[in-house]
């Protein structure tokens, strides 16, 4: 067993997770947060006809340029392996993506597979949209058995399995190694608010280049800095955190506005929301562009390829006031079967076929997240871009530098995502205060959730 799995194994053993994780997109300060099945319009992008077979089925995911032409790859090659199985593919943006499965879900016409995140498997099972994977798993439909338990039991809620994990993750900053060379400065693991803050400020001193905190999704940000205190802020009955505790992030957040180094939420308007406009990446001037990213290791592949010639991109650990605490590994994303499949089996193959082929693995180079086979990461980690041998070796860094990951998010939860968006939004515009802002979420999150 490889180093990484190894480390992975012995951590996950005490995570008491039950669901997938997302990240796979990117959003800006104007996109709207996902919700669960309620509602909604999306129109997927059809990525390749299917031809005439046996057995005709439907795989759903949100996606980037890179992950798209991938999957594209690894679904022709079951296909080529199992021709009387055909697959239409679809897939959007993150934000669009829970939308169009919002509205399909109510027209009892969901894809037969999709692509599920951790923060709504348990609102999706909780729903009777999607399929216990245990009978396929019993039967050996879907192999399991070079996969470690723990990694396996993230997918269960209550006694059913109801996804299985597609790589595993961590979160992460990524940032411009280039840019931190030509000025000299070092970036390390685990660093704290204040160093982050130093960081901040002297690349904006020396470039005008400006800091990813609380964009793209502020909701990352705010909960590591309140599990830096053994805070959760999402509990079943109301909001983990008080207003003073949550005051923490408005306050980072009103700093680096006063003080220039954060970017505005004007950059970021009208931007599609995709990886190759992240700022990180991508903009005009100096202020429409930032020296980071906070998101998820799998990340680094997509962020690497859409990056302009001559930058190069590295990986370290979110700023918070106790990193060790705060940091956390999870899935990165799950395949879940939807009780609305014709061919649930034929499906299940699927995930079989993803789970154990070196040669689909080859091909899709851990850009979802490690692989969860030991077998398949010891026979390809040799054969990882740069880029994704970074996001193993820091994934081996977390697994030992980390504490359990959060439960999923408890019904009612988008919504109090949406509104921490408008808060923060609201307080970059000079419309709020910091303790006014904690006060209205923590206030506005407990109606909700109770």
């Amino acid at each position: 067993m490889s180093k990484y799995l190894r480390v992975f194994a012995l951590c996950l053993s005490f995570m008491l997770i039950l669901g997938a994780c997302g990240g796979g997109g990117t959003t800006t300060g104007t996109t709207p947060t996902p919700a669960p099945p309620q509602g909604g319009t999306a129109t997927p992008t059809p990525a390749t006809p299917a031809p005439a077979s046996n057995y005709d089925l439907v795989l759903a995911w949100w996606g980037n340029p890179t992950r798209n032409q991938m999957t594209e790859d690894a679904v022709a090659l079951f296909e080529s392996d199992n021709p009387n199985v055909s697959f239409e593919l679809q897939t959007v943006g993150w934000g669009d993506y829970w939308t169009m499965l919002a509205t399909r879900a109510i027209g009892n016409d969901l894809p037969d597979i999709i692509q599920m995140d951790w923060a709504f498997l348990e609102q999706y099972v909780g729903n009777n949209l999607l399929v216990d994977l245990r009978p396929f798993i019993d039967s050996g439909i879907i192999d399991l058995s070079d996969v470690p338990d723990a990694i396996i039991e993230t997918g269960r809620v209550g006694d059913g399995i109801y996804a299985i994990s597609i790589g595993m993750n961590a979160a992460s900053m990524v940032y411009n190694a280039t840019l931190m060379n030509e000025l000299g400065i070092t970036v390390e693991h685990n660093m704290n608010t204040e160093q982050f803050i130093d960081i901040a400020r002297r690349v904006y001193a020396e470039t005008g280049i400006r800091t990813a905190f609380a964009y793209p999704d502020p909701v990352n940000i705010a909960q590591v800095l309140l599990r830096a205190h053994g805070i959760v802020m999402f509990e079943p009955d109301g909001m983990g955190a008080t207003p003073e505790q949550m005051q923490e992030f408005f306050d980072i957040v009103a700093l680096g506005i006063e003080e220039g180094w954060h970017i505005h939420p004007e950059a970021l308007a009208g931007r599609a929301g995709g990886m190759d406009q992240d700022p990180l990446v991508f903009g005009a001037t100096p202020a429409d562009r930032t020296w980071n990213a906070i998101v998820y290791s799998n990340m680094l592949v997509g962020l690497q390829n859409a990056a302009p010639d001559g930058m190069e991109l590295a990986l370290t650990t979110w700023p918070s006031s106790n990193p060790q605490r705060g940091n956390y590994m999870r899935a990165s994303m799950y395949f879940s079967i939807t009780r609305h499949s014709n061919h649930p089996e034929q499906a299940a193959r699927l995930l079989d076929f993803w789970t154990n082929s070196i040669e689909v693995n080859e091909i899709i180079q851990a850009e979802r997240g490690i692989p969860i086979s030991t077998r398949v990461y010891d026979a390809i980690a040799h054969t990882f871009p740069i880029s994704q041998q970074q996001a193993a070796e820091f994934v081996d860094f977390v697994a030992v530098n980390s504490t359990r990951v959060n439960p999923p998010r408890p019904d009612g939860s988008a919504e109090v995502v949406s509104e921490l968006l408008r808060l923060t939004d609201l307080l970059a515009y000079g419309m709020t205060t910091p303790q006014q802002a904690a006060q209205d979420i923590i206030s506005f999150g407990n109606n909700i959730l109770r």
